[in-house]
């Protein structure tokens, strides 16, 4: 009997609990600003131009690369810029938008999709509906989901991801217990496209109502509803394969290469309204919480949306604060509120500003090596990274770390050990790509040298069989004239003994 968790991680109670958990529409935003760098892949080029009109759901920018998806405008209205904004990534860099005004009518485009008979619509067809719909993953990856169907082989389990993957954030809750007919019904689309034999939805234990109401939808002995231990990270890939299948995925490997596919639950439901409706991903539920915020709540927003547009409906105190995207653990601070709501903005923490611990000291405690879920030494990893000596670290398994910051949540110093840990493996590429640079260009001048080495001599060697050539053929002649002049001679001494003669 397994027992659904794994080593390490860390227990943390919902920070900002809730009595009732709701999904509220949030109005139309007078303007959307939609990013063209998805966060994996090409960035997307523009298909429509300053002062075009544009409908909700209609393609504003595509890309050649087949690895991206599609931007769909998520209002209708007319499109004001394209230009360079601010998008929330730990950057702090800007990326091209399209920005849309909104007509205040939200009239959409026309879609079709499979319908609900969608067992007799061709894979094929289906993927490429998840495609033109603009999916990627939505727990925070933001990885492709056609690119993850796509060529499947010999898949026999299908993983749908139902752990909110850190405390605070409720939308994924919101969804299950609001939508579960749409997560069912999404979860057979995906196990007719992957052929995989069996479904398991991973629910973590303290969300009951939503276990309630997707086993009230579900009829299908092939999909299963599992319990899962409340533990930061249960949502991680690898940590769930482990915890529901027992099945260890080497390091560098993924979940597919064991034959099993990981999906999202709010990219399942919005994989039911690609393949049903051929429906674009124009909108999600993104959590709203925080210490500076009075009604923490769950709103439907749609995409390219500012982050104070749903962050006022929340009734946010008048303090000071400090706004992050994401989860308190993994997060990304934001330092402007006008931010674009993304297809991965899960949750927007809104917390009271307070003064960050002071760092001090490792004191060698080892509570982070007990923490870490993939087995990590840290304390370890923390010496090698703070000296720059990546290939030491690269040694105890730096890239396996999944930055999830269990172990900077237990330091009694307060050390970032994430942050270590995302700048060593960073240089480690960095190092890694300057080596290998160095290394072609080496490896460019040494052939040369050797290239013209070999010119050399063998230019020298042709020179010198030419000689030899030259050599031989002058002996020739001269031997043949030495002929000639001997004949001659000989003819020469025959005429005249006849002319004594006469």
């Amino acid at each position: 009997m397994l027992n659904r968790s794994f080593n390490g991680g860390v227990v943390i109670d919902n920070p900002h609990p809730v009595d009732t958990v709701e999904i509220i529409p949030a109005p139309l935003p007078d303007k959307v600003v939609l990013p063209l760098q998805q966060r994996i892949g090409d960035e997307a080029i523009p298909c429509v131009e300053v002062g075009d009109h544009v409908l909700t759901g209609q393609m504003v920018a595509k890309t050649e690369d087949h690895f991206s998806v599609p931007i769909h405008a998520s209002i209708s209205g007319t499109v004001v810029t394209i230009d360079d904004q601010f998008v929330p990534h730990k950057s702090g860099l800007k990326s091209k938008c399209i920005t849309i005004e909104s007509d205040g009518k939200d009239q959409w485009i026309k879609h079709t999709g499979c319908g609900t008979d969608f067992l007799h619509c061709d894979k094929t067809t289906m993927i490429e509906y998840i495609q033109a719909s603009g999916i990627v993953g939505m727990g925070g990856a933001g990885f492709p989901a056609h690119a993850k169907l796509e060529g499947i082989q010999d898949c026999h389990t299908l993983i749908i991801n139902g752990t909110e993957c850190e405390p605070g954030i409720m939308c994924d809750y919101a969804l299950m217990q609001h939508h579960p007919r749409e997560v069912i019904r999404g979860v057979e689309i995906l196990l007719h496209i992957c052929g995989a034999q069996r479904a398991i939805i991973a629910v973590e234990d303290d969300k009951q109502e939503a276990i309630n109401s997707l086993l009230m939808y579900c009829h299908n002995d092939r999909i299963s509803i599992v319990k899962i231990p409340t533990k930061y990270t249960s949502g991680a890939e690898k940590l769930l394969v482990k915890a529901l299948l027992d099945i260890e995925i080497p390091s560098g490997g993924f979940a597919i290469d064991i034959g099993v596919v990981c999906q999202n639950v709010a990219t399942t439901k919005a994989i039911f309204d690609a393949v049903i409706d051929n429906k674009p991903l124009v909108s999600r539920i993104v959590t709203v919480t925080g210490s500076g915020i009075e009604s923490p709540n769950n709103y439907e927003v749609r995409l390219g949306a500012s982050f104070e547009h749903i962050v006022s409906m929340a009734s946010p105190n008048t303090n000071q604060h400090d706004v992050r995207m994401g989860g308190m653990m993994m997060g990304v601070d934001v330092e402007d509120t006008t931010a674009p709501i993304c297809k991965i903005t899960n949750c927007i923490f809104v917390n009271d500003a307070v003064e960050k611990p002071k760092t001090q000291e490792c004191i060698r405690c080892g509570q982070c090596n007990q923490a870490c879920p993939v087995d990590l030494l840290p304390q370890q990893l923390y010496w090698y990274a703070k000296s720059e000596n990546t290939d030491k670290a690269m040694d105890y398994n730096l890239a396996d770390c999944i930055e999830c910051r269990c172990c900077d949540y237990v330091c009694p110093s307060h050390i970032p050990l994430a942050e270590y840990f995302s700048f060593a493996k960073a240089l480690h590429r960095k190092t890694t790509e300057e080596q290998y640079r160095t290394d072609v260009a080496r490896e460019r001048f040494e052939f040369r040298e050797y290239r013209l080495e070999r010119n050399k001599t063998e230019r020298a060697k042709m020179m010198a069989a030419k000689k030899e050539e030259l050599k031989k053929k002058m002996a020739n002649d001269k031997a043949q004239k030495d002929k000639i002049a001997a004949a001659m001679a000989r003819v020469k001494k025959t005429k005249k003994a006849k002319n004594d003669a006469q």
